[in-house]
């Protein structure tokens, strides 16, 4: 599991003043995020995952914060660390004073880092940011998510809790690549208190309300209608960074306690095609040497496989038009996806690998035998499902509407969301919006 980690560096003397000066003028934009680089020893960390840079750029203090980011190789045994947005403390905090309030168990670790630079060990991490914190108050907020405050939250979290936030973060990343729109905010999460329902709840400028009001503002968002009798409702605004005309609304609600919900399904709506697809998630479990997927006449997985045709049934009764906006290589909205792990991570921005099957897929393939094992169990593994559709290939199929709903068709999304709603799963409902007509370039970089 990848994890959020935090940098010591030591800032040669020599590289200290064009850093700074580097630093306050912009840095490097060949990225979307402004940066600036220093070589370090190699280190092993992951790249989908947050870490931060404390560095010191004066003898015996840390001095500055960044957001680091692992680059390429900057010569035999070393890596670039990008420096994102470098911070002063409000004073510089030292070593010795640094040392004084962390525990015997970690404070040699932290000694040697300080001492030598590199990655703090995972225990050592929450202990340092939770004493930088207490010496300078200014930067709790973007410091939070690495605190040992928030990693025994976690630890708190019941098994059932934690799945659920997987699937909703899960759902949340898949309709963010989508829309075009970068998943760093996911990293931003922190988890709140008992009262927290959904992914969305623990995101900075999310709006979570428990009554009717957040349907007045959500009136003409498609299916909307059937969250009346929903108890809980979170929204959020998520901007390109690059194109603050490219945005997406993620609405998330649901009828029951974290712990008691039993998944999620994710709805995406595309505004500019008035198009929907719905993903629903299956996970796959470990057995000897390879992951599956099993089921049997009249669980829980036939009956949402029968629900899904009948509400398709109703779909194709809507005929559809002629535009060529409403053109799709099929009108068939329901997928599965098939996930061999389904870990909570906050620290990770990645999507979760699977396989991702068109309900008329799997069918075809149902019928065929493919599932049906040596003594007629069905059985779906990576050995046994032949063609399937990978995240990158389902993203470029959904975000030019080539898949789902036609637009006439699309008025039947709100049975589709009462009846995701019954089954006890949050539903995710994603919107990407048309962006407004006639804007320039200029004006959407605004």
């Amino acid at each position: 599991m990848v994890a959020a980690g935090g940098y010591i560096l030591q800032v040669p003397t020599q590289r200290r003043k064009l850093l700074l000066d580097e630093a306050e003028h912009g840095g490097s934009f060949y990225s979307p995020k402004p940066f600036v680089s220093e070589p370090v020893s190699r280190f092993d960390h992951s790249r989908r995952a947050p870490l931060c840079v404390f560095a010191s750029f004066e003898d015996g203090f840390i001095t500055h914060i960044a957001g680091g980011r692992k680059g390429q190789s900057a010569g035999t045994g070393l890596d670039r660390l990008n420096l994102e947005e470098l911070q002063p403390l409000k004073r510089p905090v030292s070593f010795d004073e640094i040392l004084a309030g962390i525990g015997t168990r970690v404070a040699r670790h932290v000694k040697h880092r300080l001492e030598t630079g590199g990655l703090l060990p995972p225990k050592s991490l929450g202990a340092f940011v939770d004493r930088i914190t207490q010496l300078d108050e200014t930067v709790s907020p973007r410091l939070a998510r690495y605190s040992e405050r928030r990693a025994q939250a976690l630890r708190r979290l019941e098994p059932r809790a934690r799945e659920n936030l997987a699937y909703q973060k899960e759902t949340l990343g898949l309709a963010l690549e989508i829309a075009g729109i970068s998943r760093d905010d996911l990293l931003a999460w922190t988890p709140r208190d008992a009262s927290q329902q959904s992914f969305l709840d623990g995101l900075p400028g999310a709006q979570v309300r428990e009554d009717a009001m957040l349907l007045s503002d959500f009136s003409t968002v498609p299916g909307f209608e059937a969250m009346g009798e929903t108890t809980h409702y979170g929204s959020k605004v998520f901007a390109s960074d690059e194109d603050s005309s490219k945005r997406l609304t993620v609405i998330m609600a649901n009828r029951l306690p974290l712990e008691q919900q039993t998944g999620a399904d994710l709805i995406y709506f595309n505004e500019a095609y008035r198009s929907f697809v719905m993903v629903q998630y299956k996970a796959m479990e470990k057995r000897e040497d390879e992951v599956e997927f099993r089921w049997q006449a009249k669980d829980q997985f036939c009956d949402e496989v029968e629900r899904m045709e009948t509400l398709l049934e109703e779909i194709r009764k809507v005929p559809s038009g002629k535009h060529p906006d409403g053109f799709r290589f099929s009108d068939n909205p329901f997928f599965l996806k098939f996930c061999p792990r389904v870990v909570f991570n906050p620290d990770d921005k990645g999507l979760f690998k699977g396989i991702y099957l068109p309900l008329d897929l799997w069918k075809r393939a149902d019928v065929a035998g493919l599932f049906t094992g040596p003594r007629g169990g069905k059985v779906l593994t990576f050995k046994n499902v032949g063609r399937r559709i990978n995240n990158s290939e389902f993203v470029g199929l959904v975000a030019g509407s080539w898949v789902g709903t036609s637009i006439e068709q699309s008025a039947v999304l709100s049975e589709i969301v009462r009846q995701v709603l019954e089954t006890g799963k949050t539903v995710t409902i994603a919107i990407k919006h048309t962006p407004p007509p006639h804007v320039t370039e200029m004006e959407a970089a605004k």
